[in-house]
């Protein structure tokens, strides 16, 4: 359950990076991979309650 909790984090953060950078340019990939890890956080935090 480890691997893919780390498998949803590091998805869910490269997409928010992504998708802040092409808005707002590299400051936007910063911000974006900070509440992707944020996002990663909770979605793996939910998947806990499936254990």
């Amino acid at each position: 359950m480890k691997l893919l909790k780390a498998l949803v984090s590091f998805i869910v953060g490269t997409i928010a990076g992504a998708l802040g950078s092409k808005l707002f340019g590299p400051f936007g990939g910063v911000l974006g991979f900070i509440a992707g890890a944020l996002a990663a956080w909770w979605v793996a935090q939910r998947m806990a309650l499936f254990e």
